[in-house]
């Protein structure tokens, strides 16, 4: 199976979880448009969702080998 087509309820307890801002590719000349995703922490794997309750992955990042810290700060608007 696909690590795409992992749901949230299939990934279990995850180690962080929560909204972020990722700016989708676009052809315009400023670039893409920022768009909300819930994103899901899971050991070195960063999934990526369209909702909390979203039945297949919209991206995945191996996190192997990359150092992970919690950010002290946020510059932009935090959601619930």
């Amino acid at each position: 199976m696909s690590r795409r087509r992992v749901s949230i309820k299939d990934l279990g307890e995850a180690d962080c979880q929560g909204w972020l801002q990722r700016r989708k590719d676009g052809r315009s000349f400023l670039g893409g448009k920022w768009k909300r995703f819930w994103f899901v922490l899971k050991k070195s794997s960063l999934y990526w969702y369209g909702d909390k309750m979203a039945e297949k992955a919209e991206g995945f990042i191996n996190l192997c080998g990359f150092s992970i810290e919690q950010a002290t700060g946020c510059r932009k608007r935090q959601y619930d």
